[in-house]
């Protein structure tokens, strides 16, 4: 699975960035996904916006996860955070294959 996404800094905020890799997010069903390990607070058809545990997420359908703690970010954390979200998205069919 960690084979297909990459986590880098965030340039515009003290977090880090989950980025699928020739794939992109609905929001639709990953708004049903993200609810079952977590708290979905705002959903629109760019963005959704979930709290998991201690971390703030930023979903967008690009295939991008922003994650933000209220303390610096590891990358083994958000490297455990974006496995245990990709797996729920896989769960409910969120993740799609971009078309060439």
């Amino acid at each position: 699975m960690t084979d297909y996404f990459v986590i880098e800094p965030c340039s515009t905020s003290n977090a880090l960035e989950v980025k699928l890799k020739g794939r992109r997010i609905d929001l639709k069903k990953a708004e049903k996904a993200l609810s079952v390990i977590g708290t979905v607070g705002a959903s629109t058809l760019v963005v959704l916006l979930a709290k998991i545990r201690a971390y703030s997420v930023s979903v967008y359908a690009s295939g991008r996860m922003i994650v933000k703690g209220k303390e610096r970010l590891s990358k083994k954390e958000v490297k455990e955070l974006a496995i245990e979200m990709l797996d729920a998205l896989e769960k409910h069919g969120a993740v799609v294959e971009m078309k060439a």
